[in-house]
């Protein structure tokens, strides 16, 4: 009877035993990034805008003008960010402050790791877009 007991209770956890097992891959994953050292680099960025406007097969002319919007857009976005974290700290009392630079600053960090993250990814499946393309023509 304990050995009937034993096996219906061992049956019933296994499957949350997968529940835990994402997590754990999770968190192994990202200590594995983290002792590969993967720096976030702007050469390695550049190398991806290069592809993606190859990809685009656009002329010269085009490839400048782009690099000159995504600029001029990148740095509206970082005054009106800047702009927007000065107006909340400005509603903030000292030590709140204290607690909104600090969290503001872990912010940061989880970006430039997730940044990270999405750029091993996208390395690994650059050509997919070029087999479906291939197929689409046949």
């Amino acid at each position: 009877m304990r050995i009937k007991i034993t096996a219906l209770v061992l049956s019933a956890m296994l499957p949350l035993s997968v529940w835990a097992a994402p997590e754990q891959a999770a968190t192994e994953r990202a200590m594995a990034q983290q002792e590969k050292g993967a720096a976030w680099s702007p050469e390695k960025m550049q190398q991806r805008q290069a592809a993606w406007f190859d990809r685009l097969e656009l002329t010269a002319e085009q490839r400048e003008l782009f690099q000159t919007e995504m600029q001029e857009h990148r740095a509206q976005q970082q005054k009106a960010r800047t702009a927007h974290h000065d107006k909340l700290r400005g509603l903030l009392t000292d030590e709140q402050r204290v607690k909104f630079d600090q969290d503001k600053q872990d912010m940061q960090k989880r970006m430039k790791k997730r940044m990270h993250k999405y750029s091993d990814k996208q390395g690994k499946g650059q050509n997919k877009g070029e087999g479906r393309a291939k197929m689409r023509a046949e």
